[in-house]
């Protein structure tokens, strides 16, 4: 009897979440091996090229020049939803390629003992980011890919042969079989290679946001914990293996709590935390704002295209890789919002955990500590995403993308 996959996480390799975004990545050429000799890494590069040429780039570019045949506004919303897809991939996947060095600083850098859960009510939110993260990437696996079979079953249904995607080649395919099963094949290994693509890239932004996440709840519970540990609750950190940076900040807490005490140690201990969280968020929005500005731009034409599409005379196979294909896109937009949302509403509640401690009995030294703690806290954390035109990663963003879509779509529907 099949059973649901329940991975048995380990809180202290956080990177394991990643374990299929990273498989998927090796193969298609975007993770090269990080200890590898530089001839090793110039060889997988090159692999890397050839497979986006192949069939990312000439595939794309067949759907570019199939506008030079369309006739009507269903003809090039028809080419448009996926053709926007493609050229928004490309873009994402240079960005992405040419951070790899950065993206995979991060994930060494999620693994770091500073990140570890350090008393048993720490684990919570370690290992939900964890399956979070595991379980993201097989949702959207799974719909991309019940997108795809559908691209594929569609064509079926037609009285002539019909290419799952719209596309131009500079000969008839549909007077021979041989070459009509080629091009079928080529365009198959090309929607999955481009969803897996897609999917496997924007999970990297998303995990280690939610990443991020958990570690700002954990250390909403340490704040909750100041001047409490002293008196003995929950007095037990965890046994772990330290690295540079931990044994330093651990160096720096204990001479603070030496001179000031415990509980100023504590708040010390919480503000060098909190300050590592703000620069790792960051880095992360500075790699990928570029990727995920275009991708929610390109969603408004593209949620637009697709709601055309289905209102036309599709068949049933069509209509059902429409829907399938608008749950995708939106669902990618949506996770973006959502997990800059979270990051906001979780960083907004530290001022309400500090109200939680027995800030009552600090002394004056710790009492400063912690005020100066709330003014670092109050500013609000939001992840913006573009350079020129910002847009901030919210669910009233996410509202706006559909509100905007659907307007685009009442003008197009005037036309037609």
């Amino acid at each position: 009897m099949w059973k649901r996959p329940n991975p048995q996480w380990n809180a202290f390799d956080r990177r394991d979440s990643f374990r299929l975004q990273l498989m998927c990545l090796k193969y298609l050429g975007l993770w090269p091996p990080e200890d590898a000799d530089p001839a090793t890494r110039r060889r997988y590069t090159a692999y890397g090229w050839g497979l986006r040429i192949v069939f990312l780039y000439l595939y794309a570019l067949t759907q570019a020049l199939y506008f030079k045949d369309v006739k009507d506004i269903n003809d090039i919303a028809n080419a448009m939803f996926v053709l926007m897809t493609q050229v928004t991939l490309i873009y994402k996947l240079e960005k992405f390629n040419y951070n790899i060095p950065r993206i995979q600083q991060c994930l060494r850098k999620l693994n770091c003992a500073l990140y570890h859960p350090k008393r048993p009510d720490e684990y919570e939110p370690v290992l939900r980011s964890m399956s979070d993260v595991f379980w993201l990437m097989i949702f959207l696996t799974f719909v991309a890919y019940s997108t795809i079979f559908m691209w594929l079953v569609a064509p079926a249904f037609e009285t002539e042969r019909r290419l799952p995607v719209p596309a131009w080649f500079p000969f008839n395919f549909q007077r021979s079989r041989v070459m009509y099963t080629i091009l079928f094949l080529y365009q198959t290994i090309g929607i999955i290679l481009s969803a897996t693509y897609n999917f496997s890239t924007d999970t990297m932004f998303s995990g280690l946001m939610l990443h991020a996440t958990g570690q700002i709840v954990r250390l909403g519970t340490m704040v909750k914990k100041v001047s409490l540990l002293i008196n003995g609750k929950n007095n037990t950190m965890m046994a772990f293996e330290g690295d540079s940076e931990w044994n330093a900040i651990r160096e720096e807490v204990e001479r603070h709590s030496r001179t000031h005490g415990r509980s100023y140690s504590q708040i010390v201990e919480c503000v060098i935390f909190h300050k590592d969280i703000l620069r790792f968020i960051d880095e992360v929005q500075n790699i990928f704002h570029g990727s995920i500005f275009a991708q929610v731009c390109a969603s408004v034409i593209i949620i637009c295209m697709t709601l055309l599409q289905t209102t036309g005379d599709a068949t049933t196979a069509d209509l059902i890789s429409c829907v399938l294909y608008l749950v995708i896109m939106t669902s990618q937009v949506f996770i973006f919002c959502y997990v800059g949302n979270d990051i906001s509403y979780e960083t907004s509640k530290f001022t309400e955990f500090l109200g939680m401690t027995n800030y009552f009995t600090f002394d004056k030294a710790t009492g400063q500590a912690a005020v100066f703690f709330m003014q670092r806290t109050m500013r609000d954390v939001n992840l913006k995403v573009g350079h020129v035109l910002r847009i901030t990663l919210n669910l009233h963003t996410f509202l706006q993308i559909l509100k905007l879509s659907y307007s685009y779509l009442a003008v197009l529907q005037s036309m037609a």
